[in-house]
């Protein structure tokens, strides 16, 4: 029964046709209110919705086309959504076949079905003609299940490597960035297998390092340094869980290797960590990234966890290659570090050494301010086997702004001397009659008391 009236809520389904007005698409289906007449469709007219927001056509509404007539399907292309008999797919490839004896060409689709699963991660891929297959309107991701998402993801990320190899970095950027948007929040339930389980981690670790390898190219560390921590993580977790169903599946039938899970993925996280933490000037921490990409370097190459499979192999010498990458960037933290210490201990000898610094050591504009006591200057200008004894002593001020002191020249100084020798009499008797005054003031005063 129809939730909305007499119109189903929307087709799940929704094909595209061609009709006399342009493409159109199939969004509602309703039964006639006649007997045994065929359902009405309510088709949107696309072309006719593009003419008008061009300014072609005066209306600019919405124009719906009510029909009972099975339009065919529009000519579908490579990467769309279609119909089959067997399910719902996506064109990966189109092929034209000629019939010579008839003169008759035929176009046959590629289809891989997403409804479809075989043993392990195996996926149906089939070849069919033009008559079974219909064109669907792409679902949103609010619509796609988690199957659904995990396999547009997977798609989505095939297309980003290849605008990766024409270093379209930032475009490549922002698909693998939506992929993991995709599936970040994917819920799970009983109909998810463990399948689907495995792809959905392959495609976040993958995804998360190759959006990290786009933020190098283009300089962006902080966010190169969030999508590989992202990745570390999750492989992370997946160690733990070693030899259960997930680690499992991702082994199976030359699947990935642990050399290549926990090996070669890891490092290119780390690597990335490094690189960014190095960027950042945090050059501890990148050392202790670096430190641990060159212990899981050792432990797969030439360890325990190396193996003789072809998979492992390939991995390995993806694994050397980056090891180069690594020990370049860890000569040059090294270096930047050392160099970081080395004038921070000029800087402490020009504050603190008695020696005076070369001028190349010296990092700071300001200098420190030498000033000598009086009792050390005096020692100083004795004769010349105390001043060797006791060598001069310096103290030093850090003070930005040192008071100024005005020395008396000789002159003054002996000319004060002299004036104080000449009336030195008459201040002495000046102060014996102030005595005798006062004393006569206060026995006159004890007399009247």
């Amino acid at each position: 029964m129809s939730l909305h009236g007499d119109f189903y809520p929307g087709d799940a389904d929704q094909y595209l046709v061609q009709t006399p007005y342009g493409k159109g698409l199939v969004t509602r289906t309703r039964p006639n209110t006649y007997e045994n007449s065929p359902p009405i469709k309510e088709i949107r007219l696309l072309e006719w919705e593009k003419a008008a927001k061009e300014g072609k056509l005066y209306s600019k509404h919405r124009t719906n086309l009510y029909s009972t007539q099975d339009y065919p399907s529009v000519e579908p292309q490579k990467g769309d959504d279609v119909q089959t008999p067997y399910g719902r797919g996506h064109i990966i490839e189109t092929v034209t076949v000629r019939i010579l004896s008839k003169n008759l060409v035929l176009h046959k689709y590629h289809v891989v079905l997403d409804s479809w699963r075989l043993a392990g991660r195996s996926r149906v891929k089939c070849y069919l003609f033009s008559n079974q297959v219909k064109a669907l309107r792409k679902k949103t991701l609010a619509e796609m299940n988690a199957v659904e998402r995990v396999e547009f993801a997977m798609r989505q990320k095939s297309a980003a490597t290849a605008i990766f190899a024409e270093k379209k970095y930032q475009q490549a950027l922002n698909i693998y960035a939506g992929c993991i948007d995709a599936v970040r929040y994917v819920q799970h339930d009983n109909n998810n297998n463990n399948e689907c389980r495995a792809d959905l981690i392959e495609v976040m670790v993958t995804c998360s390092n190759n959006a990290a390898t786009c933020c190098v190219q283009l300089k962006m560390w902080e966010e190169a340094f969030k999508f590989a921590k992202n990745a570390i993580i999750l492989l992370n977790a997946l160690y733990d869980k070693r030899g259960m169903k997930i680690h499992t599946i991702l082994n199976q039938d030359g699947g990935h290797c642990d050399t290549q899970l926990f090996g070669e993925w890891r490092v290119k996280s780390r690597f990335v960590m490094a690189r960014s933490l190095f960027e950042k000037d945090e050059y501890e921490a990148a050392l202790e990234e670096i430190k641990e990409a060159r212990e899981h370097i050792a432990y797969y190459v030439a360890g325990e966890g190396c193996d003789d499979s072809p998979p492992a192999k390939e991995s390995v010498k993806r694994l050397r290659g980056i090891e180069k990458q690594i020990a370049s960037l860890r000569a040059n933290v090294v270096a930047k570090r050392k160099e970081i210490l080395q004038k921070e201990k000029a800087r402490a000898r020009a504050m603190f050494s008695d020696e005076k610094p070369k001028d190349s050591e010296i990092t700071s504009d300001a200098q420190p301010a030498v000033h000598v006591s009086n009792e050390e200057n005096e020692a100083s200008l004795g004769n010349g086997s105390e001043s060797k004894k006791n060598p001069l002593k310096k103290k030093v001020s850090f003070a930005t702004a040192l008071e100024e002191t005005r020395e008396i020249p000789e002159e003054e100084e002996d000319e004060e001397q002299s004036w104080y020798e000449e009336h030195k009499e008459a201040m002495l008797l000046l102060a014996i009659g102030g005595i005798m005054a006062m004393s006569f003031f206060f026995g006159i005063r004890k007399r009247k008391l």
